[in-house]
């Protein structure tokens, strides 16, 4: 809920969400969850794969925790 607050409060409507330190993806589910295009950078392969799975995971089933 924080992340989708934030994204929320700094993102112009049909904008894009830039997360150059992607992690395990909270910001892209909460983004896209919300509609927002997004873009996010991982160095780490496990950590990319992860956020990938959890952000495809939430789109498919409209869960954003």
């Amino acid at each position: 809920r924080l992340m989708e607050y934030l994204v929320k409060l700094i993102t112009p409507p049909g904008g894009t969400v830039l997360d150059p330190f992607m992690g395990s993806g909270s910001t892209g589910m909460a983004a896209v969850g919300l509609g927002f295009n997004f873009i996010g950078m991982e160095l780490d392969e496990e950590y990319c794969n992860i956020a990938k799975l959890r952000i495809e995971h939430s789109q498919l089933t409209g869960n954003r925790s």
